[in-house]
């Protein structure tokens, strides 16, 4: 299995079977904030545009706040590095190991003491 395929395979995994914890305690932490201060405050809380010091529910938007800066940049940054690898991949003519192994010759040959042919 080509390198860039089994890395694919390792996030989409995560991204079906592991990340649905961390999506669902965001969730969690916004419903209860948003039910506590209003759901355009907690979301104006997690997105960064205002701050958890003001609000009413330190103890719901402080941590909302904490993971809107730290995990949803993390969240949304791996969704699109995966996309853009998927897509790169599917457009790929010849395989990553392919790739290597033509790099690896032409090297052989530029180091030949006669130079390369």
């Amino acid at each position: 299995m080509d390198e860039n395929k089994a890395h694919a395979g390792r996030f989409e995994h995560w991204l079906k079977y592991k990340s649905w914890k961390w999506v669902s305690v965001v969730f969690v932490l916004y419903l209860v904030a948003g039910f506590g201060i209003g759901f355009i405050d907690a979301w104006e809380i997690l997105v960064g545009r205002e701050s958890a010091k003001d609000a009413a529910w330190p103890g719901a938007t402080w941590p909302l706040s904490i993971l809107g800066w730290l995990l949803v940049p993390a969240f949304i940054g791996g969704v699109a590095g995966y996309v853009v690898t998927s897509q790169i991949e599917s457009r790929r003519v010849r395989p990553m190991k392919a790739l290597l192994e033509d790099l690896a010759e032409r090297a052989e040959e530029a180091n030949k003491p006669g130079g390369p042919t």
